[in-house]
């Protein structure tokens, strides 16, 4: 029975060339986007999720209060997480552990950068990476022990038994290589390549050492059993044993849900990556339910000559399943076909992908759950497919079927309308959409800045580099093609100091706000290009300025001066009174997602590890050759990497860039796929009106007049289509722009311009098909059937 339902199944496919090659194609197009976007989604789903006792991990957070403003961040004070562990019962580890940063490691004469932490022992319990080599009893409890990677070791020796094998760390300290990691899965967001003892960073740097100072981030392990939020709310007013004056309150945040669930406004849990995760998921059906709608279209548009089919194998005897089955082994054959060719195409395409999305996926045929969505994907297109022949065609009545029933034609009519309707609704939301998630990113990448970020190179500052930093910048400002050189502790891509720890004269007791702390050095803002609207900068006239100046920028200014025209001091961290000396436009330092916030400018060039050099345009690989040699002598052990401003500026907008990019891409197949439709469903009605048009050419009509009868249906419905779209787009624009703190307005020309390419391409669609009919015979038009 099957056998023969098949070889029907494959007739039909040889004696509709065209519907079988739209069909095929579309949905494999359908599929192959939907793959992708379920690989993708499953990936993002991932993160975080490998750890055992995941439900256990716990990340400590910060709700900082300052006015009527709550800013939740994880930084929290250094020496955290022994005390928590100490406490409270309830913590069986906690582990303070740094922000990641570059290390120089050298082993004899080789030597390769890495990227490091500095953590504590209970980090290794919390987290459980696969020891490959060495014992996971008492990792780094020495600090003169380190941690690295399986590439790691690779990298600096050649091998990956390296235990007992000694390192340098920036041309330093010496460690003792203890233990030999597994590489970090894909799915882990934290991510190094060497772990250091976090003693080592908490000694050198006696700011870690205060309550009142944040930077590190502090993880939790739970005892099993334990009440997660009852213990979160326990921890709200912890520091005020420490720091009674903090506007500090700290929660418990689950580490498995921080990567999707990371936005917090207003003290509140309000989103994060997972609004993505869900726009790409409904993306992917989406796609997919386009290519079915493609597949029921040209069912509706068949459904004339195959109720016929349908009345003459009722009359022989066939039962109702009997032709479901036969219709839905149909659609599920060509789905088998279609998901075949999309997942050739998926294996094709990943390597792109991939890069496009910054991950490393791959197929995982040997997952059981990989086959069962797959499967579950071509029974549900297939079915959704096959759904009007299989259920409405076979539930016809024979005495209707060789009647002539205009009904029925007007409500397959009406069906293939509104199935184009919702085909071309979808492809216009996705152009508008990205249409102003370019938009948005073309502003927020050509504004002005405040400071110029072109022709500026960025360069770590390690051993002599930064300790023989003037000789550096005599040797440098040598050359030709440099014109300025400086040094400080930001690379304008986030926040990275900060304090709410600043009083003036006139402060509000209830007021505050969090001041980002900017280290220089001299001739900084000359080199950042920024603009001084009073005062001066650091001069090296002014012997003062290193311990007692500070510059503010425009938003710290109107904050401190009130109804006063000037703020001439104020006080750091309650002690230490400086005069201000300058007031700088406002300049982002953050992305435009965020408010412009406050600064303050010292003149402090021992945090400054920063190089900054501006350079004539045209003139980086010549500029950036002679830093590599002269860093180089200076510091042999001193790997160069020069980053330019306007790349790392442009990072902070990675995320914005991927949507835009998958946007662009998702939108240009689901017009691809919507116009095969409607060649198919173009060809369907020319076929239909074949004689039609030979009697309008043998009564004069001209080709224009023609064309203009076939078109004015699909014309109508793809424009009403547009409107629709239109209204869907403008609600996800208002969305997404709500998460900028600088955004563009909905400009009136996203609509026509989206407008025009789907007209443009449907119109050329079905004009393209309509034009042959009008090219024929009418005697040979007249002769058909």
């Amino acid at each position: 029975m099957y056998k023969n339902y098949i070889k029907i199944a494959v007739r039909g496919f040889a004696k509709h060339k065209l519907t079988f090659f739209i069909n095929l194609f579309g949905l494999a197009l359908g599929l192959w986007v939907a793959l992708l976007i379920g690989l993708w989604v499953v990936d993002e789903l991932s993160i975080n999720q490998h750890f055992s006792q995941k439900e256990d991990i716990y990340q400590i957070m910060e709700h900082q209060r300052y006015g009527t403003e709550i800013f939740t961040t994880s930084s929290t004070p250094g020496i955290l997480a022994p005390e928590l562990k100490a406490k409270f019962p309830e913590v069986a580890y906690a582990s303070n552990y740094s922000w990641n940063m570059p290390m120089i490691a050298s082993h004899e004469e080789d030597r390769v950068k890495l990227d490091g932490k500095h953590v504590e022992p209970d980090l290794l319990k919390i987290l459980d990476f696969e020891v490959l080599h060495g014992t996971a009893q008492g990792l780094l409890e020495s600090k003169e022990n380190a941690v690295i990677t399986k590439t790691a070791a690779l990298k600096l020796f050649g091998r990956s038994d390296v235990v007992g094998e000694s390192i340098k760390i920036d041309n330093y300290r010496d460690y003792l290589i203890q233990a030999v990691l597994a590489d970090v899965p894909s799915q882990s967001q934290m991510k190094f390549e060497i772990l250091l003892p976090y003693e080592v960073m908490l000694a050198e740097n006696e700011w870690m050492n205060q309550w009142n100072n944040n930077g590190p981030q502090a993880l939790l392990k739970l005892f099993p059993g334990t009440d997660g939020k009852a213990f979160s709310a326990k921890l709200k007013d912890f520091l005020k044993e420490y720091h009674p004056e903090t506007n500090i309150s700290m929660f418990a945040y689950p580490f498995k849900e921080i990567y999707l669930h990371s936005r917090f406004e207003d003290g509140q849990q309000v989103g994060g990556r997972i609004g993505h995760v869900r726009l790409f998921a409904i993306i992917g059906l989406f796609v997919l339910l386009i290519a079915c709608i493609n597949f029921m279209n040209l069912s509706t548009a068949k459904s004339q000559k195959r109720a016929k089919e349908v009345g003459v194998r009722k009359v022989v005897g066939a039962e109702k399943s009997a032709l479901i089955y036969q219709f839905l082994s149909e659609s599920l054959l060509i789905t088998f076909f279609s998901s075949l060719l999309a997942l050739l195409m998926v294996e094709l395409s990943l390597p792109v992908f991939n890069e496009l999305a910054s991950k490393q996926l791959v197929v995982p045929y040997g997952q059981l759950w990989f086959w069962v969505g797959f499967i579950s994907i071509i029974l549900f297109t297939g079915l959704i497919a096959g759904s009007y022949p299989a259920f409405y065609l076979s539930a016809t009545k024979v005495a209707h079927i060789f009647r002539k029933q205009h009904n029925q034609d007007r409500y397959a009519v009406l069906a293939r309308k509104g199935l184009v309707f919702f085909q071309f609704i979808l492809a216009t939301a996705l152009i508008i959409s990205t249409i102003v998630v370019n938009q948005q990113i073309q502003y927020a990448l050509n504004q002005n800045l405040g400071f110029d970020k072109d022709q500026l190179l960025m360069f770590e500052l390690n051993g002599k580099l930064h300790s023989e930093f003037e000789t550096l910048k005599h040797e440098l400002e040598k050359h030709p093609d440099i014109q300025l050189v400086s040094r400080g502790s930001h690379s304008f891509s986030g926040r990275n100091s900060n304090t709410g720890n600043i009083s003036w004269e006139g402060k509000d007791p209830d007021a505050g706000a969090l001041f980002e702390m900017f280290h220089t050095d001299y001739d900084f803002f000359q080199t950042m290009g920024m603009s001084f609207l009073d005062g001066r900068p650091f001069d090296r006239g002014y012997g003062s300025d290193s311990l007692g100046g500070v510059i503010l920028n425009k938003k710290a200014f109107d904050l401190m001066r009130g109804d006063k025209d000037r703020v001439e001091k104020l006080v750091l961290w309650d002690t230490e009174e400086r005069e201000v000396i300058g007031v700088v436009e406002d300049f982002y330092f953050q992305s435009f997602h965020q408010a412009m916030e406050p600064a303050i400018i010292l003149l402090t060039p021992k945090y400054s590890h920063i190089g900054l050099v501006r350079f004539d345009a045209e003139k980086a690989a010549t500029v950036t050759a002679y830093m590599q040699e002269l860093t180089q002598s200076m510091e042999p052990a001193f790997i160069f990497e020069a980053h330019f401003m306007d790349a790392n500026y442009a990072r902070m907008y990675q995320d914005d860039l991927r949507l835009r990019d998958l946007s662009k891409y998702f939108s240009i197949l689901t017009i691809l796929i919507s116009c095969l439709g409607l060649l198919g469903l173009s060809a369907h009605v020319a076929e239909q009106k074949t004689k039609e048009i030979g009697i309008r050419k043998v009564h004069g009509a001209s080709t224009f007049s023609i064309l203009h009868v076939i078109n004015r249906e699909f014309v109508m419905v793809v424009s009403l289509s547009i409107v629709v779209g239109c209204l869907l787009a403008y609600w996800f624009a208002v969305d997404f722009l709500s998460d900028y703190a600088h955004a563009i307005s909905f400009a009136w020309w996203f609509m026509p311009l989206a407008a025009l390419l789907i007209m443009g391409m449907a119109y050329l669609t079905v004009t393209l098909q309509s034009w042959k009919a009008t090219k024929m015979n009418p005697v040979n038009s007249l002769k058909t059937e």
